[in-house]
């Protein structure tokens, strides 16, 4: 197996009007780390999604379209009591202008020990990993703290973005989770903001050069327009690509598959950082936070020129 992830993935209901009598919303459904597990696997990945969902339509929605796009769902568990989590949102333009969780008691905040013994005991190359899990409450918090330990104990490499959501949780507390969580892994995503709170610094490249003392191995750091990937030996900066962005809501989550995809096929790290931005791209100009993702045979034949990529 060469990828694991966890998490909560919700049900989406995408109205693209506002909600009216008779206005007709976009199903789909959304998570940090089944976004992942979607791209990897289109890209010929072996990956694996565990979570949580309830015995309802979005339930039976996700786990059928996770086994069609290739993820393995056999850690997957549905909770008869519990509903699938729903994310209702109105776009228009690039991105949600507005957006309502229906989360706080789903199915997605139980994850069990045997689903995380599971996915450890496949031999994954790569553990992902989000900051998104670890706020959902303390069941899910400890699931995540399981996990690293595992992957650590069995040579895993452990990959995590930080994913900071402050509706789930403020920012004290997310800092000292998260922080605590950093140490520990081989790769941390994150945007200056994030990088902060991982650390209390404001200024980028102080709050890298901490986290690599602290014994991250790769810190990726990533805005719009261009991403970086810092080693305790080297740095590489790549810009973005020149795109007509339709949605950029699940671009960060394109991106880390991208990123991860290039470690499992042995690219360096500015190959590293160009087929993240390219995984972004694809996925920016089509609605939805997985849908336009691209498969290997798409990536390896699309051109691109001066920073812009044809589709």
């Amino acid at each position: 197996m060469d990828v694991v992830t966890f998490g909560e993935t919700m049900g989406v209901l995408r109205f693209l009007e506002a909600p009216q009598v008779g206005a007709r919303p976009r199903a789909s459904f959304a998570g940090a780390e089944s976004n992942v597990a979607i791209g990897l696997a289109r890209l010929g990945h072996t990956v694996a999604w565990g979570g949580s969902l309830g015995n309802d339509l979005f339930g039976d929605l996700i786990v059928k379209t996770l086994r069609g796009e290739g993820v393995n769902t056999a850690a997957v568990e549905r909770i008869e009591d519990r509903s699938t989590g729903l994310l209702a949102s109105l776009s228009a333009g690039l991105g949600a202008l507005a957006v309502d969780y229906y989360r706080a008691k789903s199915a997605g905040r139980v994850i069990s020990a045997n689903q995380i013994d599971y996915l450890l005991g496949l031999e994954p190359k790569i553990l992902h990993i989000t900051g998104i899990t670890p706020a959902l409450g303390e069941r899910c918090m400890k699931a995540v703290e399981a996990a690293v330990a595992g992957a650590r104990d069995k040579g895993v490499t452990v990959t995590f973005d930080v994913n900071f959501r402050a509706r789930l949780w403020d920012h004290k507390t997310a800092a000292g989770v998260l922080s605590s969580i950093a140490k520990s892994v081989d790769v941390v995503f994150g945007g200056t903001a994030e990088l902060e709170l991982l650390t209390g610094n404001s200024e980028r490249d102080a709050a890298i050069a901490q986290l690599l003392e602290a014994g991250v191995r790769e810190v990726v750091w990533k805005e719009s327009s261009t991403a970086l990937v810092a080693t305790p030996d080297h740095r590489v900066e790549r810009p973005g690509l020149k795109v007509d962005p339709v949605d950029t809501i699940g671009a960060g989550d394109a991106f880390a598959a991208g990123y991860i995809s290039g470690l499992l096929d042995g690219l360096d790290a500015a190959e590293r950082l160009d087929r993240a931005h390219l995984l972004g791209a694809y996925t920016v100009g089509t609605l939805g936070d997985w849908e336009g993702g691209p498969s290997r045979a798409q990536i390896s034949r699309a051109p691109i020129e001066d920073g812009e990529v044809a589709r």
